[in-house]
């Protein structure tokens, strides 16, 4: 799992990455979201981001499966056009160094 942000117009976003299962049955979870900035617990430790609701999804299979990737979108929110770019820019990224 990982978790990338990035901020764009004051505004912070997250990508995060989940993948599922074994090389030959793998599956990766791409989620943009817009992020939400945790308070710290403790005085010595930073605040961190974490993300809010899901925005866009995107769903890829291995490629010994016979689903095509899947992308779905909550209708209730909005994103500019740039974080929606840089986000596919990210899975078109990560899909081309570890492969579909």
């Amino acid at each position: 799992m990982s978790l990338l942000t990035w901020e764009y117009e004051g505004d912070l976003f997250c990508a995060l990455t989940t993948e599922t299962g074994t090389t030959q049955s793998r599956t990766t979870h791409y989620e943009l979201s817009e992020a939400r900035t945790i308070p710290a617990i403790a005085p010595s430790a930073p605040a961190s981001p974490a993300p809010g609701p899901t925005a866009v999804t995107v769903l890829v299979h291995a490629p010994t499966e016979e689903k095509p990737p899947e992308v779905s979108f909550d209708t209730t929110q909005t994103l500019p056009f740039a974080v929606l770019q840089h986000f596919m820019t990210l899975v078109a990224s990560h899909m081309e160094n570890t492969g579909p």
